[in-house]
């Protein structure tokens, strides 16, 4: 009989003085203290992180399915699971008819639990041992999500709805992912000395603005690096603010809060940078439940800027590649589709005065 995958495992434990369930013993000592782990995780980190009540809730609500899965499920407290249990509910909650991407977010949330719980030097939590990390290696939906696409909507339909977006930041935000192709980390990245827009008054209340290096002396255009931290683009890039977009941004930086923060977003009440979840959030605020995710196309979230932004340019207006390249971030013989099937593409580059023209006069108009 073939030895199993499980029986292998604890002779190794064994052999170097491991546990294959190291969080098993700690179960007793945490049903004995009356207070809940993810309560003193949601009030520490959740809370504090100055977001929205619905955002809050996007936290709370699986860490709460967790629980309830580990208690009724598996009858063992949430905060001493094994690898396959975590495995055992990213299943369960498949079959409950929840997508391969929300499952994925939600199993993110529950693994912030972990992290905080390995952070508190009051918790047995070593950070040897990560349950949610360990299991999303192996988790595999391949096989049970179609994948969806995402939904088609004209430039009139998209400026119908930011018109109906009071919340001037908002408003920038969703904008500038429509237009620039921003990823949500890239937007939050941001920062003022790498915006530029030639209003002098402007220019005189924020000093740092449009003085990065990078920048290079240009004017009306933002800079986004490549090597920041959460930015996934594989080159550096400058790109042209239009006038929708400067609009905009003029209205958003006039009633900005101006807390001594170098970024460009902030939150609304404290001041601190904004993270892709609040971006996240503001995305579904406005766009959901219209376009929440349906049977054959995917939510319009933050990431859905960016394939619009690609598809404009790439397939309404037929833009060379190497110039959506560029504007996307992206490396020269690398990509998407057919992005980097050539051998030419090594020997192709695109620089910010090729794409500056182009840009300004092809990039749609949504009459804001």
């Amino acid at each position: 009989m073939q030895e199993s995958t499980e029986s292998k495992k604890r002779k190794f434990a064994q052999q170097f003085g491991n546990e294959t369930d190291p969080l098993q013993e700690f179960e007793n000592g945490f049903e004995a203290v009356n207070d809940n782990p993810f309560d003193l995780f949601i009030d520490e980190v959740v809370v504090e992180k100055d977001i929205t009540e619905q955002s809050v809730n996007n936290y709370t609500f699986p860490i709460r399915e967790w629980q309830e899965f580990m208690r009724k499920v598996i009858d063992r407290h949430p905060a001493c699971p094994k690898i396959s249990h975590v495995e055992k509910y990213a299943r369960w909650s498949v079959e409950k008819g929840n997508s391969q991407a929300y499952v994925n977010k939600k199993l993110l949330f529950i693994g912030k639990a972990f992290d905080y719980f390995q952070n508190e030097p009051g918790f047995p939590h070593a950070k040897t041992y990560h349950p949610v990390d360990a299991a999303k290696e192996k988790i595999d939906f391949s096989q049970k999500s179609e994948k969806k696409q995402p939904y088609r909507l004209s430039k009139e339909e998209l400026g119908e709805k930011l018109r109906e977006i009071k919340h001037i930041r908002d408003r920038a935000i969703i904008l500038l992912q429509l237009k620039l192709g921003l990823r949500a980390s890239e937007l939050c990245n941001i920062k003022l000395s790498e915006t530029h827009i030639n209003k002098p008054y402007l220019l005189d209340h924020y000093d740092e603005m449009g003085k990065s290096p990078s920048l290079d002396g240009r004017e009306n255009v933002v800079y986004i690096p490549h090597n920041r931290e959460g930015n996934k683009s594989k080159r550096s890039r400058t790109l042209p603010l239009d006038d929708e977009v400067r609009a905009v941004l003029l209205e958003y930086l006039l009633a900005r809060p101006d807390p001594g923060e170098p970024w460009l977003f902030l939150s609304k009440s404290r001041g601190h940078k904004i993270d892709d979840t609040i971006v996240n959030d503001r995305w579904k605020q406005y766009w959901h439940p219209e376009y929440a995710e349906s049977k054959k196309h995917r939510a319009v979230t933050s990431h859905f800027g960016r394939h619009f932004f690609t598809t404009w340019f790439r397939v309404r207006k037929d833009a060379p590649e190497e110039l959506v390249k560029y504007m996307r971030g992206d490396k020269t013989g690398t990509g998407h589709g057919s992005y980097g099937q050539d051998a030419i593409d090594h020997y192709t580059h695109s620089y910010y005065e090729d794409i500056e023209r182009y840009y300004r006069d092809e990039i749609f108009k949504i009459a804001l």
